[in-house]
């Protein structure tokens, strides 16, 4: 991979974080994600979903 397409992945992976972190907590469960989630894929880690969609 590129330097240039880690960079772009890098953004674009921040700015889905950052809209994720606008959506409130039913609509985040909706989507089966919660708050601590979002925490930790920002922390650059890789959680399962908390609410796996079966």
């Amino acid at each position: 991979m590129s330097y240039l397409t880690t960079l772009f992945r890098r953004a674009e992976r921040k700015r889905v974080l950052t809209d994720l972190m606008k959506f409130d907590d039913h609509l985040l469960r909706d989507i089966g994600l919660t708050r601590t989630d979002l925490a930790m894929m920002r922390a650059n880690r890789h959680p399962s979903p908390s609410r796996g969609h079966e």
